[in-house]
């Protein structure tokens, strides 16, 4: 899968500004393990439950709504539809509150035996219930702010038709812009992945962050602020660290450099590459609340504590829990972690379950009555909801 934040902002080198801003419903049908499935995020919210339930896919579906209106690539296929159901339909709808409306984004996939490729059956963009824009049959159709049709143009079935809209109505340029404050991150700090060079700058992260190097350069010139507090608290987290830098190298390409005191006092510089999986994890953790929560986004986070431990992601969580109540931002975690469970369970925690026909559904955490332990503790015993 392919970062699509990288792609779109270079393609129309546009700046996300603050503004109060939150993903309300999605709503997913015939894709993986959903079906006639409704999702409704609070400000912040933590996902529990076993592994399969449906957690990771609900990222992925909106990724690759986010994949396909941007013409990164097409990630429904086949093999994305649910198993048991016939239906030739995918759905996944996107509902955000923006500026006191409610916008309304539907993207219905088609499957049939005559089409080599799923096509567009239905795409469509509604503002407090006006249609902004719509594909169908091959057709786009235009309309003004007043709801009504200015103009219409025959479009590739196999395409999002949405950018195309952008000029007709400002309403359709706000929801893309909305769209680019929308992250979804599954963080690979894997050093094969996540690339120390930076010869360009990336103006949004990739939803693994392989691009983490040429995101941060971008940052450096538009952020010095942020910088100063990202590397202030990467001091606290990550010992013994001094600062980030980029070296020039022989072939002319920019990459990024980690400085650290070592025995003796004396400064030693690292490549990304040498740093542990632990430490890059922490570094792309930390750029993710400084640069992105602590901007009032809205951001999935699947796993966040993968590869650090139980005293590093603690003041993480915590800083991120205060980023998202200053700049009214949005976050929703996805985690087993015992300290996660433990401090956003019983306020926060929404549970993913499978029914016996094997369809996704959820309801809110409830804690074991009597019990005098912590959730993560009941969990880990099997008398929880997990």
């Amino acid at each position: 899968m392919k970062g699509w934040e990288v792609k779109r902002g270079a393609a129309n080198g546009r700046q996300s500004t603050y503004n109060p801003a939150m993903l309300k419903r999605l709503y997913i049908d015939n894709f993986r393990c959903f079906v006639n499935f409704e999702y409704k995020p609070e400000r912040k919210q933590l996902l529990l439950g076993a592994n399969g339930s449906g957690k990771s896919s609900l990222l992925d579906a909106i990724l690759f709504v986010k994949w396909f209106i941007t013409g990164d690539e097409n990630d429904f296929t086949q093999k994305t539809r649910t198993r048991w159901d016939p239906g030739p339909h995918q759905v996944v709808e996107l509902e955000a509150e923006l500026e006191g409306k409610t916008f309304l984004y539907r993207l219905e996939i088609r499957y049939s035996p005559e089409e080599q490729l799923p096509s567009v059956n239905l795409e469509k963009l509604t503002v407090s219930g006006t249609p902004v824009f719509e594909f169908a049959s091959g057709e786009v159709h235009f309309f003004g702010n007043g709801g009504s049709q200015v103009s219409n143009l025959k479009w590739k079935a196999t395409e999002s038709a949405l950018r195309l809209a952008q000029q007709s109505n400002p309403h359709v340029g706000r929801f893309l812009e909305w769209l680019d404050t929308v992250h979804c991150f599954q963080i690979d700090p894997y050093f094969d992945v996540m690339e120390e060079k930076a010869d360009t700058e990336d103006a949004l992260p990739e939803y693994n962050l392989s691009n983490l190097a040429p995101w941060y350069r971008h940052l450096l010139l538009v952020d010095p602020e942020g910088n100063a507090r990202f590397l202030s608290e990467l001091k606290e987290a990550l010992n013994n660290f001094l600062a980030l830098r980029f070296s020039q190298e022989d072939d002319g390409v920019r990459k990024l450099r980690a400085d650290f005191l070592a025995q003796g006092k004396k400064r030693i510089t690292l490549s990304l590459s040498e740093l542990s999986d632990g430490q890059r994890m922490l570094m792309g953790l930390y750029m993710v609340l400084h640069f992105v929560i602590a901007k009032g986004h809205t951001v999935i986070l699947d796993e966040p504590d993968n590869f650090v431990s139980l005293r590093e992601i603690q003041p993480w969580l915590h800083a991120a829990e205060d980023a998202v109540l200053e700049n009214k931002g949005q976050l929703i975690l996805i985690s087993h972690h015992p300290e996660i469970l433990n401090y956003w369970a019983r306020e926060f925690g929404l549970l993913f379950f499978r029914e016996e026909n094997g369809q996704v559904r959820t309801k809110p955490y409830s804690e074991v009555a009597d019990t005098g332990l912590e959730p993560a503790e009941t969990i880990a015993r099997g008398w929880g909801d997990e």
